[in-house]
């Protein structure tokens, strides 16, 4: 292939009257050369393709993503990693973006000071087949709100008792109880919404709650933003842990679960807080658990009595007082 310089010089020789043969010599190349340079024009040059450090991986990550689509970058680059990636992160978002499923939503932030609230949730994590029958999963997610640090578990079933039993886990877990915790319209825990913000609470959650010195708190019904922080970390276990794991037991689940939550989940960086929540578990200054029980102007505040029920004092707020708090 000739040069830019030479097809110049064959390009300026030729306007000045010179035949094919005449610049041939004159250049010394052949006259298929000077043919070809006249017909085809300048050459070009294309840079050759340096090899990625992604490419022996790109494979793997089509295959992950065509079979879990919204499988996050963060996720996909630790498994890599683990492959032998040394790569940074910005090249495997440009190479997966056109694969990958984004399922968040933005959500505004509230704050709460230590040892204030924690929020709770089940989420459906489907059906599998055990013993032959099907059976409905579900993943109870607990948060603190200050600190982030959260405890999960896989349930096969959302009853009281289930709900309860899974508190119990989380205040063991990390280490005491909560001034309020703030739950959903779920009818393991409110029986009845009076339109006055008298409402009708589980007496089996109702008695736990009085016995271990927390106050059971509920957002208003479809305004789940207000308890985002269960909620985005729901979307974060689901993203981060569930997507493209394979589990031989509901045991096995929760063995895996536990290690991912202790390992990893708590002592990430958050993203919020830019703190570990491992970290800030220490400044919850929560009520230790076993010695929570409140006292008798607590209780007073946490219970009435309304036509023989037993009654919480639940609180409803709009999201902008939450807001407000958190600016002030």
């Amino acid at each position: 292939m000739i040069s830019l310089e030479e097809w110049v010089d064959i390009k300026s020789l030729y306007k000045q009257g010179l035949s094919i043969k005449a610049i041939a010599r004159r250049l010394k190349i052949s006259r298929n050369t000077v043919r070809k340079a006249l017909r085809e024009g300048p050459p070009r040059y294309e840079r050759p393709q340096r090899a990625s450090k992604l490419d022996q991986f790109k494979d793997y990550l089509i295959q992950r993503l065509t079979d879990f689509p919204e499988l996050c970058a963060i996720t996909l680059l630790e498994e890599i990693k683990a492959l032998g990636y040394t790569g940074g992160i910005t090249i495997l978002k440009d190479f997966t973006a056109p694969y990958r499923v984004r399922r968040r939503e933005p959500i505004v932030r509230f704050e709460t000071a230590p040892g204030v609230q924690a929020q709770v949730d089940w989420a459906e994590l489907g059906r599998v087949v055990m013993n032959n029958r099907a059976v409905s999963l579900y993943l109870f997610v607990y948060v603190l709100g200050y600190s982030r640090a959260m405890y999960a578990e896989v349930t096969t079933a959302t009853d009281t008792l289930t709900l309860i039993e899974c508190h119990r886990r989380a205040f063991s877990y990390l280490g005491g109880v909560p001034v309020e915790i703030l739950y959903d319209n779920m009818k393991q825990v409110v029986i009845k919404r009076g339109a006055h913000g008298e409402h009708r609470l589980n007496e089996t959650l109702l008695d736990f709650a009085g016995t271990n010195g927390f106050i059971p708190k509920l957002c208003r019904p479809y305004r789940a933003k207000t308890k985002g922080k269960v909620e985005r970390t729901i979307g974060f276990l689901k993203d981060r842990f569930f997507c493209g794991r394979t589990f031989v037991s509901v045991d096995d689940m929760n063995t895996q679960l536990k290690s991912w939550t202790e390992m990893h989940a708590n002592r990430r960086i958050h993203a919020t807080t830019n703190e570990v929540p491992a970290m800030r578990l220490k400044n919850e200054k929560l009520l230790p658990y076993m010695q929570a029980i409140p006292s008798i102007e607590r209780a007073k505040r946490a219970l009435f009595v309304f036509d023989g029920a037993h009654l919480p004092e639940v609180q409803v707020r709009e999201l902008s007082v939450y807001e407000e708090a958190a600016r002030a």
